[in-house]
């Protein structure tokens, strides 16, 4: 049994911190959308063998257990209590320390994927309990599309779909790791939140231009990460409806109403492309895995 997935990259259109739990997770609340930036995820379940196999275009990504993808299909068959053989082959077009969910993404199409091709055997609120336990982002890269997460990422609320825009995103070379931007976080002494309350009432009225002005993240003030700033200060200049650093960074979106005006925007910071930032332009989808007919 053989098949084809797109996993789709996430951007966070607001991210906002509001607590901490005893046992170290942070309790969020984000606006989350899914946009065209995929990574193909090859996987082929071969019934009564063993053994996980990964391979990944991207030098330097691990292919053993240390990548989510390999762990999603090692406790996709324990849960599902399958003896089963997994050949994963992932063509990497989603940054790494961007903040956009690529091993998430992955993971994703793994789980969804393997239950799709083996008849369902996992129902999904299990499916989504078995991605948690690989990555706070797991859930929503299966659900995709606009949502609304909160909690450690484990509490999905649909919202209305974004209207049409456009985002150029700009991955610098300097990436953020997670773990210490969350830590850096915790010893502000003083933090500015994202209006998400005002977002969402834009999101019900339908108000492109009023939801992507309140863009923002709470995570910028932990970023330590020049790059980010300069990309922002940068991008300003190109009047977008909003901007922000996704996720735990370091990459940068910025919206836009038009492609007319991403694309001048694209254009004029393709000089960076020779500094190795990554740059790219991409528009909502509503969904976080798709099957494609090859």
């Amino acid at each position: 049994m053989k098949a084809v997935y797109l996993a789709a990259a996430k951007i966070n259109l607001a991210l906002d911190i509001l607590g901490k739990r005893p046992d170290g997770y942070h309790l969020m609340k984000m606006v989350m959308q899914s946009v065209s930036l995929f990574d193909r995820v090859a996987l082929e379940a071969i019934p009564g063998s063993s053994g996980i196999e990964l391979e990944c275009t991207a030098p330097g990504i691990p292919t053993d257990s240390r990548n989510l993808a390999w762990k999603a299909a090692d406790r996709f068959l324990a849960e599902a209590k399958i003896q089963a053989g997994v050949r994963i082959s992932i063509e990497k077009k989603i940054p790494s320390q961007a903040g956009m969910a690529g091993g998430s993404a992955d993971a994703a199409a793994v789980l969804a994927g393997l239950n799709e091709m083996l008849d369902h055997p996992l129902q999904e609120a299990v499916l989504y309990e078995t991605g948690l336990s690989i990555g706070a982002d797991v859930p929503f890269c299966m659900a995709g599309g606009t949502k609304l997460v909160e909690g450690i990422g484990e509490r999905l609320s649909p919202l209305p779909a974004l209207p049409e825009c456009f985002f150029v995103i700009a991955k610098p070379v300097q990436g953020v790791a997670t773990g210490p931007c969350f830590q850096r976080y915790d010893s502000l002494p003083s933090r500015k939140s994202p209006n998400i309350p005002a977002m969402l009432e834009a999101l019900r009225r339908g108000d492109k231009g009023e939801i992507l002005r309140y863009m923002g993240n709470v995570l910028e003030q932990a970023a330590e990460c020049p790059a980010v700033e300069g990309l922002r200060e940068e991008m300003a200049g190109y009047r977008p409806l909003g901007c922000a650093m996704t996720g735990s960074g370091s990459a940068v979106a910025a919206a836009f109403s038009t492609r007319q005006d991403a694309e001048r925007c694209l254009s004029g910071l393709s000089y960076l492309t020779k500094k190795g930032t990554g740059l790219f332009l991409v528009t909502p989808v509503p969904y976080g895995v798709r099957r494609l007919n090859c």
